[in-house]
């Protein structure tokens, strides 16, 4: 076996045990019952995918590699057990452990669920390289189970918009790297990108600031009905559960654009600071319509009703507001997740989820964007400094409440932030300048790897940990190869952090996430950062 083999995230255990194992040829998948054929469809089709093979799969009890359901649970006492909240609200402690035997004649992934044979699968897909005349993958036993139940990603598909297809290679991405949440930022101030049935005015382009809209070209620049049970049903037979997002009542100038009730009868602090109004007679009809058609297309169990970034609205009518949607929220059936600001409204309860979001030194600095900003815009900068004074007790306030907490602080989740660090393509480096934030200060691949959940200087002691979750805003993205760009490689050192419970060095990380360039480029994330760090030396004007 390779001394470093390309795992990532790296398991629990795992043990050379026997010589490879050579596939030529179909390779051939069998599972152990009728029923998990089409978990065997899916499996084929990453390892096609990574490896340009043509697996075949069928019930049989020997194959190149062999799924095999055991509901005893055998040989999971020794692994560590996962903490958090678990996306499918089950309590099963094992249900995402395995056992991966690679032997010389046939590799055997044992799991007592077909979550846990599907994350082996993503194992064993890793472990194979090429080796003409086929595929070699090493003789080992590997034992292995989550760290955290919640592993996720938040996407925001407002600011740019990505067809179901492109939504489709960012499960695929998610499941490789064992992410079982994508959590989909579906409104916001620019637009509005679910189909709401009698609001057709939400969807309308003609009503969304400016031309955010149809940045993407021609073309629907939203998801029907259809579009969103495909990504569902995508995500899910794959394993990774869609948590749909509202963001309400601020981040909402698209929807009171195409509804003007919603704002009330109040001028608004700033034309850009609009907000639903909790005193006008439609606003809680439309949240009570909205979040409940929501719910129904969404058979995950939770619910996201945003709830951050309300500038300018007076405290007690955000707390009002947000105190009256999380009751219309859990009136669905659905548990609640939302930004870390609905503390502040006293009614988040034990059931419900707070994301924290505000990092550690990325605090909003005012003199910075007075200096940057015409002078027009300095109001806004007052009040959008105000709401953040009070963001340090935000979580604070949730953990009181007896809430989960979600950890996404921006300080190493927010992927949207600028490489420190060199490209080994002279374009990229020109292109790091402008894709990501430029308020938030750029860091390395490596300084993002530093860090641990249970050291996350943002979530208190005592916290109710819920699990992580990456978030990418789109704001500077302007294609699918931007959002590979910001994307990886750092989204694979997130997915090791929330899977393995061991502490796993860089060096031993950089060696092998470096090998999985080739993956990528096959997945359709071509534009990803050559990170010098992790791919060559850095770019030289010298050098041709």
């Amino acid at each position: 076996m390779s001394p470093t083999p390309p795992l990532v995230p790296y398991p629990q255990r795992i043990t050379p045990v026997a010589a490879p194992l050579r596939l030529e040829g179909r390779p051939r998948i069998g599972v152990s019952s009728v029923d998990l054929l089409e978990l065997g469809e899916v499996v084929a089709g990453l390892l096609a995918l990574l490896h340009d093979v043509k697996p075949t799969v069928q019930v049989a009890d020997e194959a190149d590699l062999l799924l095999v359901l055991d509901h005893g649970n055998r040989g999971f006492e020794g692994l560590v057990m996962p903490g958090g909240l678990d996306p499918l609200d089950q309590e099963a402690e094992t249900r995402e452990c395995y056992e991966l035997a690679i032997g010389e004649r046939s590799a055997t992934v044992t799991a007592s669920s077909s979550e846990g044979l599907f994350r082996g699968a993503t194992t064993f897909a890793q472990l194979l390289t090429r080796q003409e005349p086929g595929l070699v993958a090493p003789g080992v036993r590997v034992l292995d189970g989550p760290a955290l139940r919640w592993r996720g990603l938040s996407l925001d598909v407002v600011r740019r918009f990505f067809p179901v297809d492109q939504v489709k290679k960012v499960v695929d991405l998610l499941a490789l790297y064992k992410f079982n949440v994508l959590h989909l930022h579906l409104t916001d101030s620019q637009a509005w990108r679910l189909q709401i049935s009698g609001r057709p005015e939400l969807t309308d382009p003609r009503n969304w600031p400016g031309d955010e809209g149809s940045r993407n070209g021609e073309g629907r620049q939203f998801y029907t009905h259809d579009d969103f049970r495909e990504i569902v049903a995508y995500a899910a037979a794959r394993f990774v559960t869609v948590v749909p997002e509202i963001d309400m009542p601020g981040h909402t100038q698209a929807a009171v654009r195409a509804y003007p009730e919603l704002a009330g009868a109040d001028e608004p602090a700033h034309p850009l600071l609009r907000h639903l109004d909790p005193r006008a007679e439609a606003t809680y009809g439309f949240v009570a319509d909205v979040l409940g058609e929501v719910a129904a297309l969404t058979p995950g169990p939770f619910l996201h009703i945003g709830g951050d970034e309300a500038f300018g609205m007076p405290p007690e009518l955000y707390a009002q507001f947000v105190a009256r949607s999380l009751e219309l929220a859990r009136a669905t059936g659905k548990r609640v997740v939302a930004w870390q600001e609905a503390a502040r409204s006293l009614a988040l309860q034990p059931e419900d989820v707070a994301q924290c979001w505000v990092g550690e030194g990325d605090a909003f600095d005012p003199e910075a964007a007075r200096k940057s900003a015409p002078a027009e815009y300095h109001p806004l900068i007052d009040i959008v400094a105000g709401s953040f004074e009070h963001s340090s007790r935000d979580t604070p306030q949730a953990v009181a409440a007896g809430a989960y907490v979600l950890a996404s602080p921006s300080s190493v989740f927010y992927l949207d932030r600028r490489y420190a660090e060199e490209s080994t393509r002279a374009d990229q480096n020109e292109r790091r300048t402008r894709v990501g934030m430029a308020s938030y200060t750029p860091r390395t691949c490596e300084e993002l790897f530093g860090w641990r959940p249970s050291e996350l200087a943002e979530i208190p002691a005592g916290a109710r940990l819920a699990g992580v979750e990456a978030a990418i805003w789109c704001e500077s993205v302007t294609s699918f190869d931007d959002l590979a760009f910001l994307l990886l490689p750092r989204l694979p050192g997130i997915a090791e952090k929330a899977w393995t419970p061991q502490a796993t060095e860089w060096a031993h990380y950089r060696d092998r996430v470096g090998a999985h360039g080739p993956w990528w480029d096959r997945l359709g994330w071509e534009g990803y950062y050559r990170s010098a760090v992790l791919f060559g030396p850095p770019y030289s004007s010298s050098k041709a």
